[in-house]
C-alpha cells in the first residue's frame, strides 16, 4: 500500500502544479497560420529560358606542355634490348628443351602431412 499512497501524493503535487502554473502566467491566443491552398504546391518552373547552341567546341590543342606530358609513352621493342648473340642462341635451342614435366610421386608428401586423414 505504501505504493498506492506515493502515486497520490505525486499526483496531488503534479495537479497543484498545474493549477499554480495556470492562474501565475498571462494567457495569450495561439498563433495558428493557415492559408487557401488544398493539395500539392504548384511545380516551381524558373523564369529564365535556356536554350541549347549547337556550336561545335573548339579543337583541343594537342601541342600544350600538359597534352605531351600526358601522353602514353612508346615502349621499347624488348628485341632490342638483347644483344645479337643472345638472339643467335636463343633461335639455334630446340624446343625439345623447354620443359621437362615427371610425374608427381605423392608417397613422398606423406611424411610431412601428418596431421592429414590421408595418413592413417
Amino acid at each position: 500500500m505504501p505504493v498506492l499512497a506515493y502515486l497520490g501524493v505525486v499526483g496531488f503535487v503534479l495537479v497543484a502544479l498545474l493549477l499554480v502554473a495556470d492562474a501565475t502566467l498571462e494567457r495569450s491566443s495561439p498563433v495558428i497560420v493557415t492559408s487557401d491552398r488544398i493539395g500539392l504546391p504548384e511545380q516551381w518552373h524558373s523564369d529564365t529560358i535556356q536554350t541549347l547552341t549547337t556550336e561545335l567546341a573548339p579543337a583541343p590543342d594537342m601541342t600544350s606542355p600538359a597534352v605531351r606530358v600526358a601522353q602514353p609513352k612508346p615502349e621499347p621493342d624488348i628485341l632490342d634490348k638483347i644483344g645479337p648473340a643472345a638472339r643467335a642462341a636463343r633461335a639455334e635451342t630446340s624446343p625439345k628443351n623447354k620443359l621437362i614435366t615427371r610425374p608427381m610421386d605423392y608417397r613422398q608428401n606423406r611424411a610431412v602431412d601428418r596431421f592429414s586423414i590421408g595418413g592413417q
